[in-house]
């Protein structure tokens, strides 16, 4: 065949060639590992967009009566960790940043494994869960809170969005496509032996990751191990088809509670279905609960500058391009941009300044050491802190009153402070004072303690037996 425009015919073809090079460049790679530093690692499989029934269907053996089922749409990809996180890693997070778990910071401790049950000691966290555990193994004795911070960390360190996943999103990678029971097409518990590590088979202990087998997507530990934290809140699911939803209510459940996934080494088979639904309170800090995370396709560094002018050294100075203005204007100009910036610069660090004394003038004067605008609300062993309108690394400082005995203490602000704050003091306390709060590097204020009273909040009985049989830590 003749080709009446070759030039034509091989402009087209360059077009093409580059465009499909493009679209290679953009797409994001089947894997990813994230370097945490000091050698340690982490592994992240491409879960691309799409659309699932989330649930279970009615005849499935085992279902919950919150597994209804709808249909879900995810609109962007995202990678999820190959693997749930592990003690290695969690500890690299820990080094790096000086984190302590709140586990580690109060005086009771965390539930860990005393050879029959779950078990509060002080002497338990993720460093010692009751069990032997390796490098390997994934992370336990970690709340919800823990769990975020240490994406938090790994978002800067990875110079991209890294977070816990959603519920819709753990479900789609879990069922990698499949609609049978378990994450890698088996309908039966008694298939789900080879899918992890749960009640019947572990023997008292989570394992090193990745010794079972995975799901479709290469996932695995996604039938047990531990089970993992999830961003929503627990709740019933919104019915009729959704899109990239995310439960931020946390007033659907009898107390607010965070999904969890997956199953663990603690419980049945059962509960390592795709579909089946698990609760804790976000402050729960047991040996069967961890994590794993997920990550945006799309790495976010800082922009870098613009480029700077081209420079005129080496031309004819008094020569200028068509239509450019004399070179004494344009410096005159430039000169008085930067009078206008240096002013404006000025009235904004001017504002700051009046904006910081009018805060702590209202603060003094109406808030005074009572520092009203945080709120307590006591639980079984600690209270938690609300402070919305208090800017993030704020300390606060604090009295309690635990088995007759007044005991002080500080903590800095940080994370969703409408959601609140937890502080753990070992047991109930009778009475909590709020007495000041700090902003970074001030110092505390001559304290004006007033009187404690006991607290009239009382914590209803649960009439939630889904847990039933299991240790007093799920509730």
């Amino acid at each position: 065949m003749q080709v009446r425009h070759p030039l034509l015919a091989a402009v087209t073809l360059a077009f093409a060639l580059a465009s499909l090079e493009a679209a290679r460049a953009q797409a994001p790679e089947a894997a990813l590992r994230l370097d945490l530093g000091s050698g340690v690692t982490m592994d992240l499989v491409l879960v691309k967009a799409g659309s699932f029934r989330q649930g279970s269907p009615a005849t499935e053996p085992d279902r919950g009566d919150d597994e209804a089922q709808r249909e879900v749409t995810l609109t962007k990809d995202f990678y999820i960790g190959r693997h749930e996180v592990t003690v290695a890693q969690f500890r690299r997070f820990v080094e790096a940043t000086g984190y302590k778990t709140e586990a580690e910071k109060g005086t009771s401790g965390g539930f860990g494994w005393n050879g029959q049950a779950l078990e509060q000691r002080s002497s338990f966290n993720w460093k010692n869960p009751g069990f032997p555990q390796t490098d390997d193994h994934p992370v336990t004795i970690v709340t919800f809170d823990d769990a975020v911070a240490f994406t938090r960390w790994l978002s800067g360190r990875a110079s991209r969005a890294v977070s816990l996943p959603s519920e819709a999103q753990w479900e789609f990678a879990a069922r990698a496509s499949s609609t049978s029971a378990y994450p890698s097409g088996a309908a039966k518990a008694t298939q789900a032996a080879a899918l992890g590590w749960s009640k019947a088979n572990a023997m008292g202990g989570t394992h090193p990751v990745g010794g079972k087998s995975p799901n479709g997507s290469g996932l695995f530990d996604m039938a047990g191990n531990v089970a993992e934290w999830c961003l929503d809140w627990y709740g019933p699911y919104e019915a009729g088809p959704v899109t990239d939803p995310l439960e931020t209510r946390q007033n659907l459940s009898d107390k607010p509670r965070r999904v969890l996934r997956g199953g663990s080494w603690l419980r049945e088979p059962k509960n390592g279905r795709s579909a089946a639904r698990h609760r804790n309170a976000p402050g729960t800090r047991n040996a069967d609960n961890g994590f794993r995370v997920v990550a945006s396709t799309t790495s976010g560094p800082a922009a870098p500058a613009a480029n700077p002018p081209a420079s005129s050294k080496g031309g004819d100075e008094k020569q200028s391009p068509a239509g450019s203005s004399d070179p004494s204007t344009s410096r005159s100009l430039g000169f008085l941009a930067l009078t206008l910036l240096a002013v404006a610069g000025g009235l904004v660090v001017a504002w700051r300044m009046i904006a910081w004394f009018l805060r702590t003038l209202v603060t003094r004067l109406f808030l005074g050491d009572t520092a009203a605008g945080v709120s307590t609300k006591i639980s079984e062993d600690g209270f938690v802190l609300r402070a919305p309108k208090v800017p993030m690394g704020h300390r606060v400082h604090y009295r309690y009153v635990v088995d007759g005995k007044s005991q002080t203490g500080s903590t800095v602000l940080s994370g969703d402070m409408d959601l609140g704050q937890t502080v753990y003091t070992g047991g109930r306390p009778s009475s909590v004072q709020i007495f000041a709060v700090t902003a970074p590097g001030e110092a505390l204020p001559a304290e004006k303690p007033r009187p404690a009273r006991p607290s009239e909040e009382r914590v209803a009985p649960s009439t939630d037996d889904s847990f039933r049989g299991y240790p007093s830590a799920y509730r």
